[in-house]
């Protein structure tokens, strides 16, 4: 049992899902017989600890100069993305319950080809990256890639061909551009007709998940406001503070005991009761002492924050200089600030103000003063001495990374971009910096993106214009609100200012579909519902917000930018121009304090994300995927999500029936 937030969990969880544990990481750990020594043996080793390859029982031989297949090279990418798709999660809204982005819904996906049968281990993995490229750039992004009926899964992938895939990783706006950034980040070299081998694919996938690893795709898109300000990842939250042997005894042997106890959450009240005692007496580990019992679940968050600046002190007085055992010190400490400081504020310049006090004690310009120093800026940033903040980290983030992205997301906030871009283009980091050197491109890259962000909503408003002028369309669409999924069609009629939809719905608290119709007069806001059960129809207005995201859906691209502060991204691939569109929920929150809603008031909004998919020769939306989350302050949440596809070249023509309008009245 532990108080610990997320801030020291969720990082280290995501990762240690790619990162080979100690043991296997064993250099003696040999999966095949058949790589000792050959020069990519380093990433085949780490791509069967990853799980990327299979290996044990009959698995004898790796085969590493053997050409890979479009089949297996898609599987490697699925495994991936399947493993660490919290890193695509903006731009997909792909969740780990959604795979196949219809997961709440009726219909499965399909593959469109005809030589990958369903009953084959090529199927599953192949669907699913069809289903991402289909979310990442639009319907059939697959067929850019591999064109045609068939997919000929056999035959040997092309580095090009490669390069088109893990093009998604790169960030990169235009997907012709696809071999050249993949080429630039060191992951695929050679001709790109050349074909890949089995074991230089095994380096490429190494040199991806180490990518993935340092989570700085989209460095600065926080798009729900829980990713700044950045602190490091805290590579292992249970280290023992002290070199011990097997064969401790004595009080020694207690703390190991505790501390283990603690790590794999089986303390109990003698757990803290047996460090306390050794707190009290002469055990020399005072760090560690002091550090597992500021994680007692039964005492009060101070009392646990004194034992955790008891750690930070210990730590002192021993005079050794170890930046990685300060750093989980401080973390510790300023994961105690995040709770106590999310009721009290006060709270945050108190932590601050002790954590000042330990500078004098370090030398300055070292590791272990940017150790102290991320999270002495994280501080300022809570309290809201943002020109102090920008300096601690101007000072160390031209080598450190998180630093970095702090200064240049902070310094974008706060419509700095000119001194954002000065700062990034004066870096001059080493040839050995190489995870500098990526970061440096990708945040020049999104920096670029806000620079174009007026040119972007003008484009989005200028489809969204399009589609309001047309005469009508039909929209196909599957969502779920509220537990409730339906599956729909809905004609459009500008003209006669009318709408019509037929579907099919299921209650979460039913197991059959129930039939949906409903006729809406744009004219007048009413919406005329037909009620199966009684035969009859039932009217209501639409002009009346239910949620805050049919406020939200009512505005401007425009509004949404300025009063919202909207943030969008925008890539082109194929017959597509795909745009991204972020939300951030305090901003939507602080407008719902002037909206009436019919579900009471808006506590915080987790998620608002939408993907429009626009034609671009004629600038019309061809899709729109959603997801939004709400929570209300009488603690109902309320989720909902789904997409929608449209046929803009068709005669629609919508009237309402006399009798819906003549019904509904009675």
């Amino acid at each position: 049992m532990q108080k610990k937030s997320k801030v020291l969990t969720c990082a280290l969880l995501v990762c240690s899902l790619l990162v080979p544990s100690a043991a296997s990481a064993a250099s003696s750990y040999m999966p095949y017989s058949d790589i000792s020594k050959h020069w990519a043996k380093s990433s085949i080793i780490r791509g069967a600890q990853y799980g990327l390859f299979a290996s044990g029982g009959s698995i004898e031989r790796f085969y590493p100069n053997r050409e890979l297949t479009r089949a297996e090279f898609v599987a490697l990418m699925d495994r991936v993305f399947v493993v660490g798709q919290q890193h695509l999660y903006p731009l997909t809204f792909l969740s780990e319950h959604d795979e196949f982005g219809k997961g709440e819904g009726f219909d499965e996906p399909y593959l469109p080809y005809k030589d990958v049968d369903r009953l084959t281990w090529m199927y599953g993995p192949t669907l699913r990256m069809s289903v991402l490229l289909d979310r990442l750039y639009g319907p059939g992004a697959i067929q850019e890639i591999f064109p045609g009926q068939l997919f000929s899964p056999n035959q040997p992938i092309t580095r090009e061909e490669a390069a088109k895939l893990l093009a998604i990783y790169t960030m990169e706006t235009d997907q012709q551009k696809a071999w050249n950034m993949v080429n630039e980040w060191g992951w695929l070299t050679g001709r790109p007709s050349d074909k890949l081998k089995r074991g230089e694919a095994a380096v490429v996938f190494d040199r991806l998940v180490q990518f993935l690893q340092r989570d700085v795709m989209l460095p600065l898109l926080d798009y729900d406001g829980q990713k700044f300000p950045m602190v490091p990842e805290v590579q292992d939250m249970f280290p023992l503070f002290a070199p011990y042997t097997d064969q401790v005894t004595g009080d020694d042997q207690i703390y190991v005991n505790a501390a283990e106890a603690i790590r794999f959450h089986e303390d109990s009240e003698e757990t803290f009761r047996a460090l306390r005692k050794l707190a009290e007496g002469t055990f020399d580990n005072k760090v560690g002492v002091h550090y597992y019992l500021s994680w007692d679940p039964d005492t009060e968050i101070a009392d646990n924050l004194e034992h955790a600046f008891k750690a930070i002190d210990a730590y002192f007085d021993d005079r050794i200089v170890l930046p990685d055992t300060l750093q989980l010190l401080v973390a510790n400490v300023y994961d105690m600030a995040l709770q106590t400081g999310s009721t009290d504020p006060k709270m945050y310049e108190k932590i601050l103000e002790r954590l000042n006090g330990y500078e004098q004690k370090i030398r300055k310009n070292t590791k272990e003063s940017e150790a102290l120093a991320i999270y002495q800026a994280a501080l300022e940033v809570k309290v809201g001495h943002m020109d102090k903040a920008l300096e601690i980290y101007r000072a160390f983030a031209p080598h450190h990374q998180e630093a970095l992205k702090n200064l240049v997301y902070y310094l974008v906030q706060n419509e700095q971009l000119s001194e954002a871009e000065a700062f990034l283009a004066g870096l001059q980091p080493k040839k050995t910096e190489v995870e500098i050197i990526q970061l440096t491109r990708l945040l020049q890259q999104e920096l670029a993106i806000d620079l174009e962000q007026a040119s972007i909503v003008r484009d989005l408003s200028f489809t969204m214009g399009r589609m309001e002028n047309l005469k009508g369309y039909k929209a196909e669409g599957e969502a779920v609100l509220r537990g409730f999924l339906v599956k729909y069609t809905e004609e459009v009629d500008r003209l006669s200012k009318a709408r019509h939809a037929t579907g099919i719905y299921q209650s979460p608290q039913k197991l059959v579909l129930d039939k949906w119709e409903s006729y809406t007069d744009t004219e007048k806001n009413i919406k005329y519902e037909r009620n199966f059960d009684s035969e009859s129809w039932e009217p209501s207005r639409v002009d009346q917000q239910e949620f805050m995201s049919d406020y939200v859906a009512g505005m401007s691209v425009k509004d949404r930018a300025r009063i919202l502060g909207a943030r969008y991204y925008k890539q082109s691939f194929g017959e597509y121009d795909i745009i991204t569109e972020w939300i951030p929920g305090d901003k939507i929150v602080e407008a719902a304090q002037n909206v009436s809603l019919n579900h009471g008031k808006i506590k915080s909004v987790p998620v608002y994300m939408n993907k429009y998919y626009i034609d671009s020769d004629s600038d019309l939306l061809v899709k729109h995927v959603w997801r939004y989350e709400e929570v209300y302050d009488t603690q109902e949440y309320v989720a909902y999500a789904g997409e929608e596809t449209y046929k803009t070249q068709v005669d629609v023509r919508v009237s309402i029936p006399r009798e819906v309008v003549k019904g509904a009245a009675r």
